[in-house]
């Protein structure tokens, strides 16, 4: 069924699910494209390198903004004014995307807030950190099934290139972009940055892709006899970036799932022959290849960062010291930039605020923390509906990842990146739906004209 209204005598306007492949939405796409491969091949680092101030002191606003979060918003402009009826369409997608309407609203109360409360502290987080995402999750709900396909083959072969590029500059000390820190470039540091920047955000979305591969059936754009190549070399690659949390919960999520594949062939559920017999061949083979790369002390920096982690770990429990001076308006509003930045020295975190919702409650307070918060879990909202099952894990694994680190309290792509992941290689094409609610608002529109 399509809707049908008039207006003031004109000929009625059908909407149905081919409405939403108007002729704009092929440059739609192809921003949306362009705006992934920035994403996920445009680091900090490698602006830095190109001579953009992303994170340096200095420059204009204008720089302090990814260019993929410019070609998001472009994107996004462009759907909606290039749609035949531009007002529903909004409307529609409001409707379709709640939880990502939820975080942009709750990403402008918390931008007036900081300029109006808060000097010293900067707001530009909120742009690529969470309205980025925000638009993204907007952008994929109109997708259709050609450019899913177009942003999962592309996602395939960056993660892949990610980790060899992880693998050398792990084996080597040679960087593509160097890996500087605070305006000093950390020449000791072990850990690769690669393509996606920081080790952590590169652990995050390597462990993000390898449980996706590990969870999910059927992953769009990737062959079946590809799956475990893949997956193995981004096994192969973490060490090299050498995020721990990353890595343990793949390894568990690993064990879990070799251990429920083995149950059920005890059970009796048959099992691919060839894939039995690759498994015995290729399993005493990876222990001989882990044992000679073990000996020649390949992992030996990595496997350090668990025996002596440099009070890493202890410092993300010292972070909760930092709450024993709160008074009450700090509780509500937050600690001034000033006070906060003396308390993070005097309790020795050199690492900054490990942990997203303490950095959130530090710095602006429980009542703007927990509007952002309400905001932020909507959005998980969002993209579990559109992922379905089998976007649980990976979901779990992002908040998990971002609770140990300055995530999403900081300029990051923590967020926005593992989005891209899930719903390109995840998430199912839901045009029904999409025609079914702008059907909806135009009958509802239709009928209150002809009232």
């Amino acid at each position: 069924m399509t809707a049908r209204w008039t207006i003031g005598g004109q000929s009625p306007v059908n909407v149905g699910p081919r409405a939403l492949r108007y002729p704009w939405r092929g440059v739609v796409d192809l921003l949306l494209v362009l705006a992934v491969v920035a994403l996920m091949s445009l680091s900090d680092y490698a602006l830095e390198f190109f001579g953009i101030p992303y994170n340096s002191l200095g420059g204009s606003i204008i720089s302090k903004i990814h260019p993929a979060t410019y070609l998001l918003a472009v994107a996004l402009g462009l759907a909606v004014i290039g749609n035949p009826n531009p007002v529903v369409y909004v409307l529609g997608l409001l409707g379709r995307c709640l939880g990502s309407a939820l975080l942009l609203v709750a990403s402008i109360l918390m931008w007036v807030f900081i300029a109006r409360n808060k000097p010293g502290y900067s707001a530009s987080f909120l742009i690529d950190t969470l309205i980025a995402a925000s638009l993204i999750v907007m952008l994929f709900a109109d997708a259709g099934n050609k450019a899913r396909l177009i942003v999962a083959r592309l996602v395939h072969c960056i993660m892949v290139v990610n980790c060899m590029l992880s693998i050398v500059e792990g084996l080597t000390g040679w960087r593509l972009f160097p890996f500087v820190l605070g305006g000093h470039e950390q020449t000791w540091e072990y850990r690769a940055t690669a393509l996606l920047g920081h080790p952590l955000i590169g652990g995050l979305v390597t462990g993000v892709y390898a449980v996706i591969l590990l969870t999910v059936h059927d992953v769009r754009g990737l062959g079946e006899r590809w799956r475990w190549p893949i997956l193995l070399l981004c096994m192969a690659a973490m060490p090299f970036i050498g995020s721990r949390t990353a890595f343990v919960i793949v390894v568990v999520t690993a064990a879990a799932v070799a251990g429920l594949r083995v149950l059920r062939f005890l059970r009796g559920e048959p099992i691919d022959t060839r894939k039995l017999l690759a498994l015995l061949v290729l399993a005493p083979l990876g222990v001989v290849v882990l044992a000679i790369l073990f000996q020649q002390g390949l992992f030996d920096n990595f496997i350090g960062r668990f025996l002596n982690d440099n009070n890493s770990a202890q410092t993300r429990f010292r972070l909760y010291d930092l709450f024993d001076n709160l008074n009450m308006y700090d509780l509500f509003v937050g600690q001034s930039f000033v006070v906060l930045d003396t308390n993070v020295r005097l309790n020795g975190l050199s690492e900054g605020i490990e942990n997203s919702w303490a950095g959130h409650l530090l710095r602006y307070g429980v009542v703007m923390s927990v509007v952002l918060w309400c905001g932020v879990a909507a959005w998980f909202g969002d993209v579990l509906r559109a992922a379905g099952r089998a976007g649980i894990l990976p979901l779990v694994f992002v908040f998990l990842v971002i609770s140990t680190t300055t995530g999403i309290s900081a300029k990051s792509s923590m967020l926005t990146i593992p989005a891209v992941l899930i719903l390109s290689l995840v998430a199912r094409v839901p045009q029904e739906e999409a025609a079914r609610v702008d059907n909806a608002l135009l009958s509802r529109i239709g009928s209150r004209f002809r009232a």
